[in-house]
């Protein structure tokens, strides 16, 4: 039904019966048949689609199938798809149209995962004047809700929803001040998806990656730390299930960044915690990134096989394909092996033995030196100490310095930024945002400098495993070869452009700025 509807959620202590017969006293109304359909709802693990305020959901009704997507009231008019067959995963799966380029935008590379289940009973009526013209159209209806994959369903409750016709607005004022004034009903906001949501104990946007801690400077230093690592240890454990059923390449991700944002944080917030359980669960995480990296590394190339291809003048494109054949086996060769490993002993004993020391409560006399000192002291001290060091680094790098000076330097930045991420909430943000945004932009600078570095290097690993497994046509190995000059290509450019970067990074105000956010002279009140 086009336009925009009112809703109205009807309380239980409403009989419908008589909440219909009292608008037949007021309003001429005809009734058309019962609508039962069935909605199933969509969205990724990260809740891409409702963060940017959209709905999409299969709507099945008398054996047709359509794909709808809305905002997230689910009443504006939206984009309307037909569809036959299975719910598609990914977004170049759906049929083309404006529906699949708004959902492409914003999924990227996530699967489309269900995420509510709603059964709909509905009942129209339509409104008419003494012509019977359709002036207006009420619906009436009860919903059930269901998890995906369960059984049994939830009652939502009993709606009112009214349509309007272009050019009689007057007439759905008149029906809503009624609805208002004689059985107290008032619009409610929301859509069928949050309302199934709440009823089921779940809510939207209930998993990020991102890190939103909220310290006080005063906090000991070692119950913050505790927080961090539990917080990382919860997004791995979140992913664990969609990396080992492969459903997108970002479930893997995830795991790998929140394992290299825990050693990390091992590592550099120092004196926290006993020495011998800091190097103990480094060794064994390290693990972790080590098993997982096949695996990603596949998932990469594949990724950016798209771009690849393009990049080179149309009449080669072709000849790339044994390259993504070859990245598609391996990949699912990568991923069974590390299935095999993430389900190990070893691995649950790790998972089991590191949620056992966070969770233990700290003690009056701490493990590591610096455990009991406020959080504010022991992050400013370090982050400060770390800045120093990427400068001097920095500041040392000239035209003819090795690639390897630059990885160093790289890394010395990574873990500058993590630290910050970590112990941003103990800054003002209109200081530590352009801080951060400045840091960022070096490591852009660095990452792409290494990254065309490495995949130009992998691709002629390629290149030569390709061969050892088979025969290779020239073309393709000739095309894989104009990918590399290319990366290297891209790789010299960001080399040329990494002086003017850190330039900016290295730049009086940002020294200002970090002296005056970090330096260990300050005292944590000033921190706040």
């Amino acid at each position: 039904m086009p336009g925009t509807a009112l809703k109205f959620r009807l309380p239980d202590s409403l009989v419908l019966t008589d909440l219909i017969s009292t608008l037949r006293t007021a309003f001429p109304m005809v009734e058309e048949p019962p609508i039962s359909l069935a909605r199933s709802y969509y969205d990724s693990f990260d809740w891409r689609l409702f963060q940017a305020g959209k709905v999409l959901w299969r709507e099945t009704a008398r054996r047709q199938q359509r794909l709808v997507l809305t905002d997230t009231d689910e009443e504006q008019s939206g984009e309307f798809q037909p569809l036959s067959g299975q719910m598609p995963g990914f977004h170049r799966e759906l049929p083309p149209g404006r529906l699949r380029e708004q959902v492409a935008a914003l999924l990227d590379m996530r699967v489309l995962l269900p995420v509510a289940d709603v059964g709909v009973t509905e009942q129209i009526y339509r409104v008419l004047d003494e012509e019977e013209k359709t002036l207006l159209r009420i619906a009436t209806g009860s919903y059930r809700g269901t998890i995906p994959g369960s059984k049994g369903s939830i009652p939502l409750g009993g709606w009112l929803r009214l349509f309007p016709v272009r050019g009689y607005l007057k007439d759905l004022d008149r029906v809503q001040s009624f609805l208002g004034t004689e059985i107290g009903l008032t619009p409610a906001s929301g859509g069928i998806l949050e309302l199934a949501l709440t009823a089921m104990g779940t809510r939207p946007l209930d998993y990020s990656s991102k890190l939103k801690f909220h310290f006080s400077p005063e906090e000991r230093a070692d119950k913050a730390a505790k927080k961090i690592h539990l917080h990382l240890l919860d997004t791995l454990e979140q992913n664990l299930p969609g990396t080992l059923a492969d459903l997108d390449s970002e479930f893997l991700h995830d795991l790998r960044v929140a394992v290299r944002r825990t050693r990390s944080a091992l590592t550099q917030i120092k004196g926290v915690f006993e020495p011998s359980a800091v190097e103990r669960f480094k060794e064994r995480l390290g693990w972790v990134g080590q098993i997982t990296g096949p695996t990603r590394d596949m998932d990469v190339y594949l990724l950016d096989y798209a771009d690849y291809r393009d990049s080179l003048p149309e009449r080669f494109r072709k000849d790339l394909e044994p390259l993504h054949d070859f990245l598609l086996a391996h990949q699912r060769q990568a991923q069974r092996a590390l299935s095999r490993k993430l389900r190990s002993k070893a691995f649950q004993e790790l998972m089991m033995d590191w949620r056992t020391f966070l969770e233990a409560p700290v003690q009056n006399s701490p493990q590591g030196v610096d455990g009991a000192l406020p959080i504010g002291d022991v992050a400013g001290k370090r982050i400060y100490k770390i800045f120093k060091r990427v400068l001097r680094q920095g500041l040392a790098i000239g035209a003819d310095s090795p690639p390897e000076a630059l990885h160093e330097l790289r890394k010395d930045c990574k873990k500058l930024r993590y630290l910050i991420e970590f112990f941003r909430s103990l800054y003002p943000q209109d200081l530590i945002d352009p801080v951060i945004k400045t840091l960022k932009a070096l490591l852009d600078n660095l990452g792409d400098f290494q990254d065309m570095e490495v995949q130009a290097l992998k691709l002629r690993e390629f290149a030569h495993e390709m061969l050892r497994e088979g025969e290779v046509p020239a073309d393709t190995l000739l095309a894989m070869g104009m990918l590399v000059d290319g990366l290297l290509n891209r790789q010299q450019r960001a080399r040329d452009a990494f002086a003017k970067r850190f330039a900016r990074f290295a730049g009086k105000g940002n020294r200002a700025a970090f002296k005056s956010l970090f330096s260990e002279n300050k005292s944590s009140e000033s921190l706040a």
